[in-house]
């Protein structure tokens, strides 16, 4: 396992992709949010602006995922490691975690810069909140963008290509906007990792609550990934 999370994290770390990526979507935030006073605001309230975009953001990771997940099955790379004895399982998850870490960075990067900035600046919030509720908060963020990741790894298990591994969870998440905008928005909201992100950050949900919700959803499609795979027939 520690050869298989080395192997996956070099990739990482020398993926020109992932780095033009995270480019790309942190200066079109800071063009997206220039027009408003977002420096003038305290870091909790400038997250949870942040927050309410997000879904664009989650979107692009999916983007990301396709060609750092679907093209490793699409060439065949992926089963490389199987050929050398490491077990389905386990090369599953080696990818799975450095590419939820790929996620949170795509998708918190810009975030936790600009409140990081605004906190400096501004403060975190006018009541004042203990340091280990913000603790709280961005571990209950970065576990749910974990959760949102695996999404893409469960499309990629499925559908072993590029093209389908982008598409079904780009599809799912328009499913997920058209949810949050319907009359059962307050259940939903509270149960869709996209919905709890913004339900942790302004305060209507604890951070514990949106961390359960993520490790739930993330045990669920890690399981049912993986149970896929070691039944899969690999050509």
């Amino acid at each position: 396992m520690g050869k298989l999370l080395h192997t996956e994290w070099y990739k990482l770390f020398h993926d020109k992709v992932f780095f033009i990526t995270l480019t790309a979507v942190f200066v079109f935030n800071a063009f997206i949010f220039a027009g408003f006073s977002f420096l003038n605001m305290p870091g909790q309230k400038a997250l949870l602006e942040v927050m309410k975009k997000e879904i664009f953001t989650a979107m692009v990771s999916c983007i990301y995922g396709g060609l750092f997940i679907g093209g490793d099955f699409a060439d065949r790379t992926l089963y490389h490691a199987l050929m050398t004895g490491k077990s389905r399982t386990s090369v599953l998850f080696a990818k799975s975690i450095v590419f939820a870490a790929a996620t949170d960075g795509l998708l918190f990067f810009f975030p936790f810069v600009l409140v990081a900035v605004c906190t400096a600046k501004n403060g975190w919030c006018v009541s004042g909140e203990k340091v280990y509720h913000i603790i709280g908060m961005i571990a209950a963020l970065l576990i749910i963008g974990f959760a949102m990741s695996a999404v893409s790894m469960l499309a990629a298990v499925c559908f072993r290509d590029v093209g389908r591994t982008i598409g079904v969870p780009i599809i799912l998440y328009f499913i997920m906007i058209l949810l949050l905008n319907s009359p059962c928005s307050p259940a939903f909201s509270k149960i869709l990792p996209v919905g709890v992100i913004i339900k942790v950050t302004d305060g209507t949900v604890s951070a514990a609550y949106g961390a359960l919700i993520g490790i739930m959803w993330l045990v669920l499609m890690t399981a049912i990934s993986a149970m896929i795979f070691r039944r899969a027939e690999l050509r």
